[in-house]
Order: C-alpha cells, then structure tokens, then sequence
C-alpha cells in the first residue's frame, strides 16, 4: 500500500511517501518552487565561462550550474552560448548543481518546464514506486518521515543495527548485530543482519537523499555477493538500473555508487526557508491551544524577509493574528 500524506499552509508545504507504513521519500518548502536548480527542471542557459575542464551555467533565475558534457563536447563550446539543459542533480553543501546538455538553444535564458507543486512531484515520483497511490494526512507519519529523512541509522527489524554516516568522501554504512530475535545461532542471526541491511539501504538513501559512493560494512568476512547484490537490487526498486555495483571485498564491504539527485534535507538544516517552516509550523500549533490570541515570531531578519511576504500572500486566518519580530533565536510568543 502506497500513501501520500502531505500538508500545505501559507505557501511552505512537506510530504511523505509511505509503502506500508514505512517512510520511503519525504521532501519540504516551497508548495510552488520557482527555481531553476531543481531535478528534471528544463531551461535555456548561457555558457557563463569554462575552467580547469567544467563549464559553467548561468540559469535565468542567477543561480549556476556545472554542465556535465563529454570532453569531445566541452571542447566546441562557446562562452556565451544558449543552451538547453536539464537538471540532473542538486545543490548540495559546497557542490553547485549539475545539469546535463540537450542541445543548443536561442533567445534569452528562460524556464522550459511548467512549475509544478510539491504535492505533483512527489506524486510522479511515488508513481515510480507502485501504480496506486491513496492520499491521506497523518501529521504523526509526517514528523517520522522527516526525522528519518534527518537521521537514517535506525534499528533493523527483527534485531540488529544499520547505520548510515555521510563523509566527505563517501556515505559509511555499518551492521550491527544488536538485538536479535528468533534466531539460534551467531552466524544465523549475522546473515539475517547482512541481507535486512542491504534490502533496506536503498529505501533510507532514497528518503535521505544521500547518494555518491556508499560503502557498507557487513559482518563478517564470507558473503554470497550475487544473493546481497540481487537484495541490493529490489531495495531500490525502479532506481535500480542506475546503481554501478561493485564487488564484495575480502574484508567484508559491499560498494555501490548512487548517482546524486534531491539536495538531501540535512543539507537543509541551517537554511532560512527551512527555518521560517519550522517557526510556522510552531506557530500553528501554539495557536491550537489558545484560539484567538495574537502570536508573535521572533526571529533573525532573514527567515522573516521570508516569512513577510508569505502571510502578505496568504488567506490563512492564522495570518491576521502572526506579528513578526527581529531577534536573535527563534521563538514563537503567545500574547
């Protein structure tokens, strides 16, 4: 069973997808998200400049993008160039956005793809992972997915551990043994461990976001690398043909590469849009318990600037009674 549970107020919205009860996609902000930085969004770019083998777009929104081109390719083109292009992975900490090329273009740089909400994307991409999708609203199943989404290491059922670290270099997995459950022997219990892991991995990076190289370190040292690759395989479902797996090593690691997509939402953590939601969802639910009061938002100066035109725009009755205040922490004040 597939759900969508999805919740929208004041412009900023969240969802998550959920096949039987398990959170496998969530996503946060905008419920029309203008940018041109997004996955699969088409625009007309111009060639801002080529250094040390990239090239550089220009979006019609100011944001930049790296092409990704073969060198054959890189080698005929031209700054200042119109170019179709498509995105293809996200902004990521210290990473600009990656967009592949689809042709040349003319005119000024400009959006192709229609603006669809956050509710539609996450349809098309639930659409990937089963034909039916039933929409309900569970506030409860939404702070879960968002907290798994945040930090992806959580027990295996059943008994025993995965855990799930990004590095600079890599996403570090590791199997724990913790706790089992109805089985009799170490190497038993070991082997259920292993293959829950890597059935399951692909359901945290997709709801995280994490991807790159990822290294998971099994227990033990002798695996049957053809039955974990094949469980590797039918956890991430429609995804995976884009997987390049690798060989388990003699010292009992299984490395694959996930081509990166979504910005992961722990890159989100620090950023004003993400606290000005977080301050608005707050103030939602302080308002529950004391109806009609004025509620005060106290906050540094850029999440309000983006708070500000959201009530001006919205209809929401809470609107009428938020009054916005600088300040250093994020506060909401009942008065």
């Amino acid at each position: 069973m597939i759900t969508l549970h999805y919740e929208s107020r004041f412009g900023l919205a969240r969802g998550a997808v959920c096949i039987n009860g398990l959170p496998h996609l969530y996503a946060e902000g905008y419920e029309f998200n203008q940018s041109l930085t997004m996955v699969n969004v088409r625009s007309v770019a111009r060639l801002k400049s080529k250094a040390g083998g990239l090239a550089f777009l220009a979006l019609a929104d100011g944001s930049e993008a790296v092409l990704d081109v073969p060198q054959e390719v890189f080698a005929k083109l031209t700054e200042g160039t119109a170019l179709e292009v498509e995105i293809i992975a996200e902004s990521r900490v210290e990473k600009l956005a990656r967009a592949r090329l689809i042709g040349p273009a003319t005119g000024e740089p400009r959006r192709i793809s229609p603006v669809q909400s956050l509710k539609d994307r996450l349809l098309a991409r639930a659409a990937e992972l089963g034909e039916h999708v039933e929409s309900i609203v569970d506030f409860d199943v939404l702070d879960a997915a968002e907290d798994a989404a945040l930090n992806p290491s959580e027990p295996l059922p059943g008994g025993g551990y995965l855990s799930v670290e990004r590095t600079r270099a890599l996403i570090a997995c590791d199997v724990d043994s913790a706790g089992g459950e109805g089985i009799t022997t170490p190497k038993a219990f070991a082997k259920a461990c292993n293959e829950r892991a890597v059935s399951d991995i692909g359901r945290r990076l997709r709801l995280s976001g994490l991807a790159g190289l990822i290294v998971i370190d099994l227990i033990g040292k002798r695996h049957d690398a053809g039955r974990l690759h094949s469980l590797l395989r039918a956890g991430f479902g429609p995804e995976a043909d884009k997987l390049i797996l690798g060989p388990v090593g003699k010292f009992g690691t299984l490395e694959f590469v996930r081509p990166w997509g979504a910005t992961p939402l722990m890159d989100t953590i620090r950023s004003p849009i993400r606290a000005a939601h977080l301050l608005l969802r707050e103030a939602v639910k302080r308002a529950g318990g004391a109806p009609g009061r004025l509620l005060t938002l106290r906050a540094p100066a850029a999440v309000l600037d983006i708070i500000r035109p959201l009530l001006a725009a919205s209809h929401d009755p809470l609107s009428a009674i938020i009054r916005l205040e600088a300040a250093v922490q994020h506060e909401v004040v009942i008065i």
